[in-house]
Formats: C-alpha cells, sequence, structure tokens
C-alpha cells in the first residue's frame, strides 16, 4: 500500500502534476476561446478556421524531431518553465489581436514553443519519479488528461459564450504563468546534468542520428510507431468528420455531437483510472490491439445510426471507443517512458510527434476524399472495419509484431558505435 502511495509524498511530481493541470485546462480553455474567436466574432470562413489545425501541426511536423534532440542536451525544467512563460505572453498577445490573419501566426509560433516543450516534459517526468512509479505516474497524468478533456471545453464554452472568447483566451495565459512558476519549484536529480555533459560529447546531428538508431533497431519501439501509424492514419479520417456525420443522422439536434464527444472523454477516463492499478505493460499487444479493435467498433457503428437512430446506441458506441482510446494512449506513453533509454526520451518522443503531426494534415484529406467517394455512413462503416482489422491483427500477432529484445543490448550497440566513430 505504501508502495502505491508513494508518489503522492513526492513533492517534485506533485508540483509537476499541478502544472500540467493548470496547463492543459487553460489550453482547453483557449481551443473553444479560439474556434468561437474565428467564427462568431471575425466570422471566418471555413477555410480560414481549417488553418487552425495546421498551425497546429506544421511546428511538430518541422521541429518536433530537433525540439526532440535539443530537450536532450538542455535542461528539461527550464526549458518547461520558459515554453510556458513565452506561449504565456503569446496568449495574451492574442487577446489583443485584431484580425485573424495576425492571429494565425500567433498560434504558429505559440504551438512552436509547445513542441520543444512536449519532449522535454516526458524526460522531466523520467527524472523525477522513480523508476517503479512510472506506471502510475503515466496513468494520473493521462487520467488528468481525459477529465480535462471532458471538462475543459464545458467550461471554457461556457465562459466564451458568457462573457467573450478572448476572457477563454486570457485564462489560459495566466494558466501557462503559473504553471512556470510552479516548475521553477522543482529541484531535478543530478543524473540530468550528468546526461547532458555526456550527450554535449557528440554533435546535434548525431544526436539526432542516435535517436533514429535506438527506434530502428528496437522492435517493440519500431512496431509500435508502425502499428501507431497505420491505426492513427485511419482514426483521423473520420475524427474530424463526426460532427459531419452527426449532422446529418441527427440533423435537429447539434448537442448530440458534443455529447458523443464528452463520451469519448468519459470512456477514455474510466480506463486510464482502472489501469493506475497496473504496475507495467508487458504485452503492448493487448493495448494496441484491442484499442484499435474497439475505435473501430465504434467507427462502424456509427455507420449504423441512421438505421436506429437513438442517442442512446450513440453514446455506448462513444464510451467503448473512448476505452480503446484510453489504452492507445497509456501504451504509447509508457512506452516512451520506459522504452528509450533516459538521456534519448526526448529524441523518441521528437521523433514519434512529428511522424504522428503528419497523419494529423494527411488523415483528413484522405478521410474527405474517401467520403466523397463513398458518402458518410459508408465510409464510417469502412474505416470502422479497417481498424477491427488493424486491431485483430495486432492481438494475433502479438508475439511475432511486439517481440521485445533487451533493450541494454541496443543501447549497448548504440554506445559501442559512438565509440567507433569517436576512435575514427
Amino acid at each position: 500500500m505504501n508502495n502505491e502511495l508513494s508518489i503522492w509524498r513526492n513533492g517534485n511530481f506533485i508540483k509537476f502534476f499541478s502544472a500540467n493541470t493548470l496547463a492543459n485546462l487553460g489550453n482547453w480553455f483557449d481551443f473553444v476561446g479560439v474556434l468561437i474567436l474565428f467564427r462568431y466574432t471575425w466570422h471566418a470562413d471555413p477555410m480560414m478556421i481549417a488553418l487552425i489545425p495546421i498551425m497546429y501541426a506544421i511546428p511538430s511536423i518541422l521541429l518536433g524531431q530537433f525540439a526532440g534532440v535539443f530537450a536532450d542536451r538542455r535542461n528539461k525544467r527550464k526549458i518547461l518553465i520558459y515554453s510556458d512563460w513565452f506561449r504565456a505572453a503569446l496568449t495574451l498577445l492574442l487577446v489583443f489581436t485584431p484580425t485573424p490573419w495576425l492571429a494565425l501566426p500567433i498560434l504558429f509560433f505559440r504551438n512552436t514553443a509547445g513542441v520543444i516543450s512536449l519532449p522535454a516534459q516526458q524526460g522531466l517526468m523520467r527524472s523525477i519519479v522513480d523508476e517503479k512509479n512510472i506506471m502510475q505516474a503515466i496513468t494520473i497524468n493521462g487520467s488528468l488528461f481525459q477529465l480535462v478533456k471532458v471538462i475543459g471545453p464545458l467550461i471554457g464554452g461556457s465562459v466564451a459564450g458568457i462573457f467573450s472568447p478572448n476572457i477563454s483566451i486570457a485564462i489560459n495565459a495566466i494558466a501557462f504563468t503559473i504553471s512556470g512558476i510552479l516548475l521553477t519549484r522543482i529541484k531535478v536529480q543530478e543524473i540530468e546534468s550528468n546526461m547532458k555533459i555526456a550527450d554535449t560529447q557528440s554533435g546535434f546531428l548525431r544526436a539526432w542520428q542516435d535517436g533514429w538508431q535506438i527506434v530502428l533497431n528496437s522492435k517493440v519501439l519500431l512496431a509500435s510507431i508502425i502499428f501507431g501509424i497505420f491505426s492513427t492514419l485511419t482514426i483521423q479520417m473520420i475524427d474530424a468528420q463526426i460532427v459531419t456525420l452527426f449532422s446529418e443522422v441527427f440533423p435537429s439536434k447539434p448537442a448530440f455531437t458534443g455529447w458523443a464527444i464528452s463520451a469519448i472523454g468519459i470512456g477514455s477516463l474510466l480506463v486510464v483510472i482502472l489501469l493506475t492499478k497496473f504496475k507495467k505493460i508487458s504485452k503492448y499487444g493487448w493495448f494496441f490491439g484491442v484499442g484499435s479493435l474497439l475505435i473501430g467498433l465504434m467507427t462502424g457503428g456509427f455507420g449504423f445510426l441512421l438505421q436506429y437512430n437513438f442517442i442512446a446506441l450513440a453514446i455506448i458506441l462513444s464510451i467503448v471507443g473512448g476505452v480503446g482510446n484510453g489504452l492507445m494512449f497509456t501504451a504509447i506513453n509508457y512506452l516512451i517512458q520506459t522504452e528509450p533509454p533516459k538521456e534519448a526520451i526526448g529524441r523518441v518522443t521528437g521523433i514519434i510527434d512529428s511522424l504522428m503531426s503528419i497523419l494529423f494534415i494527411a488523415g483528413p484529406l484522405l478521410g474527405g476524399l474517401l467520403i466523397t467517394q463513398l458518402g458518410i455512413l459508408t465510409a464510417f462503416k469502412t474505416i470502422g472495419l479497417g481498424l477491427t482489422i488493424i486491431g485483430i491483427t495486432g492481438i494475433l500477432l502479438q508475439r511475432l509484431i511486439w517481440k521485445q529484445p533487451k533493450l541494454a543490448n541496443i543501447q549497448m550497440n548504440v554506445n559501442e558505435g559512438n565509440e567507433l566513430v569517436k576512435g575514427g
């Protein structure tokens, strides 16, 4: 029992967790506020609104991998502090921005700072949490993330509606500022500075190459990334089209879309809370495979809603899909924390982030083409079937796909390669 509670006696983790809570909640206030600002205040057209998620994705695509190398070679706590404060300043600037054309570059630069902070956040958690508590820390943070995903848009939208979207955005600026202050109170273990000294002995490009070498030589990492690419691309093909589907199935009930999205968040929250009782993940195939399978059942089931046309089915399917999402979310975060060496977490995070961000642009485009050709209901059925097949494949072939060599041997090979380069 003491082991389970010990993480709550870790003052560094409490501060880290509190900072994440504020930043995540503020982000959802801000996201809803920005959408309302663009559409209702500035009357932006759909094409202009479509540029908003692109401003989130492009920094990750262009800079994600280099941000990972940067985070591994610098003080992660300071990166997070300055990133929070820089984003707070840009968010405050956004409050006083008069046009969407000025707001878009601000969003771009603010999200660039967010890209730099993501690998630093993963690396810092590994430095402040004991190895035995990693799974618990991941699921606690995951529970927070899913909970905020449910209540953040609801509260943020209410604040924006009652007062103004600028108030929601300003709250995010305050949240970033306080988050940075909390992070200044964290005391990082000495091991981080040692890693920095060791890593700066090699060049920036060499460090980036070593990150890829670790990914390519680790079958668990490589298999998970490839599996994640297939499933994420398929998911992204319909993710933004749920509102289109529900407008056709429930044309007079626009609120049902919000209910379904919240139900997905509730399903994710429930499973992540349940996973706090787990000490580790030993079979990734169950998490990735079952996760993809459940999301496939939700997506394919949505394709039959017009035949049954009642919201209870949509809510049940959404919760099922949310459980699948929670399984995959937990698995990928546990993978990032445990598979790479501590000194390479930032690089591996950056690689995964940049690859997945490409899918966030490619997926909706492919989904739009598929929906145009097949129609919304048939497209959901087809994509749901594809996800189900991917999930079943992951479950049945998990021993082949996720066969685990010892990563210590991989790291030894990387180190030996470095010595050969130095010797040459």
